[in-house]
């Protein structure tokens, strides 16, 4: 039979490890992309793009204003964002990766016909405002092809800018 002590010290080393499981399953690292995502980001799931193309991964893109540049004092309204592409399989346990895709605007982006497995190909603009712009009126453009899996990300066409 046990003693009170030793079931008092019993009960009280349960509840502490299972608080430091708990805090340690709580936890997310912090990083300034991932706050901004959470706090004031916005999010477009590309699965609804084309409809015409079967999708065999689930693809997010976010969209975070960049702090180092506005297009006026007056306005703060921001002329760049930072994108982050998030890729995951529909499986019982997804492989799940992101992949940065830089500063700038992108627009006209669209889902290509890809015949492998757990592969993607996107097709998208990405403009490049100018840092005084006031309303942005020079900007460069870039067209993007990229291929994207769960393990990487490939850029297969970029074509040179060209400024508007």
């Amino acid at each position: 039979m046990l003693s009170n002590t030793t079931r008092c010290s019993t009960k009280t080393a349960t509840l502490a490890l299972l608080a430091l499981l708990c805090a340690g399953c709580s936890q997310t690292p912090h990083t300034p992309l991932l706050d901004n995502s959470l706090a004031y980001g916005d999010v477009r799931v590309l699965n609804r793009l084309t409809p015409s193309v079967d999708k065999n991964l689930m693809l997010r893109l976010y969209k975070v204003p960049s702090h180092d540049h506005s297009c006026g004092i007056e306005t703060e309204q921001p002329c760049n964002y930072v994108y982050t592409l998030s890729v995951s399989t529909f499986d019982e346990h997804p492989e799940v990766n992101t992949y940065s895709l830089g500063t700038g605007y992108i627009s006209d982006i669209a889902w290509l016909n890809e015949g492998a497995v757990d592969t993607v190909k996107l097709q998208y603009t990405m403009k490049f405002y100018s840092d005084s712009a006031t309303p942005p009126t020079e900007q460069r453009v870039e067209q993007h092809v990229i291929s994207v899996t769960p393990k990487t990300l490939i850029q297969m066409e970029s074509a040179n800018p060209s400024k508007l």
